[in-house]
Parts: structure tokens; C-alpha cells; sequence
């Protein structure tokens, strides 16, 4: 998304808006009258308008495989491929816009929205709070930026990669991909990662 021209954006935002709705009336079908369900989503919220696992934020993580793509160690419909379907950068306004939209499935269901709450959390470790690190704490800290990063980045890179690959070069690919975040992370040591979340809690009427 971060690579996306005006447009584009435009069209993830409306798409991301009606998924929203789409969640909140589904889940509202689900819950008893009296339920209350509560989401913690990745969001913007005030000065920040995305997770910053690592320096210029999470949209940077999308520049590397744009760099693989350039470089021709992935083909241009990979790299399309490897585009995540996650709308990340929601506002409050967005988390309340089903309950101020007059949606009618809304108001049938009796769904309220509770309360909302932004908030910028800053992952904790005492190596993140060291500014100034050595060559050895450069390496600590850059593996620990690859971790958080992993678990869900390698299942999108995967899914990404053409099927006419074997598992054995698509590893080799998922792994140069990391090295290259890595590097990124290890030459930016001096940042201190944090995400950012909305906390949206929505009840459904009593009967």
C-alpha cells in the first residue's frame, strides 16, 4: 500500500471500509444480546500511521521485495502477488463509521460501539532502549526485528512465489529476502520498534 499511487490507495481505503462493516455485521450476528465483543487492530493513530518494526515503518517491508523484483531475483507477477490484503492504517473514524453510517444490518442487530481507544506501544526489551550499540548488539537486535517479522511475512512471501518453484529455491528466496531486512535493521540499531493499535469495544443490545 505504501507503493500505491492516490488511486490505488483510494481503493484499498473503500475496500478496507467495506470489510469493516462486514466484520462488525458478521460478528454481530454471532454474539447473544448482551455480548460484548472487543478487537485490538493495527491502526494510525496520532503522529504514526503505521507499525514501525523497524525504521520508516511497515510499509518499508514491502520496499524489499520491490527491490528483489527490480533486481530479477523474483519476476513482476510475484511480486504483485506477494501484496498483502490488509488494510492497516485504519483512523478512529474509520473504526466508527459503521455505527455512524445509519447501515441498517447495524441498527437491526443493536450493535453500539462501546468505547474506543488508540495507542502506541513500544515493544519491550532493555537492547531496544540502547541507543548506542556495539557491533555485537547491532546483530542481537537485528535478529530479534527479523523475528517479529517472520512469523507472518514468510507465509505471505510463500504464497507469493510462483508454483513452478521448488520449496528448496522458494526458501532460498524467503531467506535472501530476510538477510536484506536484516541488513536494514542492523544499519538502523538506533530504532526503537513499537506498534500501533486501536482498542474498538462494540455490545449488542439486551432483549
Amino acid at each position: 500500500m505504501g507503493e500505491a499511487d492516490e488511486h490505488e490507495q483510494a481503493l484499498m481505503r473503500d475496500q478496507g471500509k467495506t470489510d469493516w462493516r462486514n466484520f462488525v455485521i458478521s460478528r454481530g450476528r454471532e454474539l447473544k444480546p448482551g455480548g460484548i465483543l472487543i478487537t485490538v487492530n493495527g491502526s494510525a493513530v496520532k503522529g504514526c500511521t503505521s507499525a514501525m518494526y523497524l525504521d520508516k515503518g511497515l510499509h518499508h517491508l514491502g520496499s524489499f521485495v520491490s527491490d528483489m523484483a527490480r533486481d530479477g531475483v523474483i519476476t513482476q507477477d510475484e511480486f504483485i502477488a506477494t501484496n498483502l490484503p490488509l488494510h492497516h492504517i485504519r483512523t478512529e473514524g474509520d473504526f466508527e463509521e459503521p455505527f455512524t453510517s445509519e447501515i441498517p444490518e447495524v441498527a437491526e442487530l443493536g450493535l453500539e460501539l462501546v468505547s474506543m481507544k488508540s495507542m502506541k506501544n513500544y515493544l519491550k526489551h532493555p537492547l531496544y532502549d540502547n541507543v548506542w550499540k556495539d557491533d555485537a548488539e547491532k546483530m542481537e537486535y537485528s535478529k530479534r526485528i527479523v523475528a517479529m517479522v517472520y512469523p507472518w511475512m514468510h507465509h505471505v512471501l510463500h504464497g507469493g512465489l510462483s508454483e513452478s518453484r521448488t520449496e528448496a529455491e522458494k526458501e532460498v528466496i524467503i531467506e535472501q529476502y530476510f538477510k536484506r531486512v536484516q541488513e536494514y535493521a542492523f544499519a538502523y540499531s538506533e530504532h526503537k520498534p513499537y506498534i500501533s493499535v486501536t482498542e474498538v469495544v462494540i455490545q449488542k443490545r439486551p432483549k
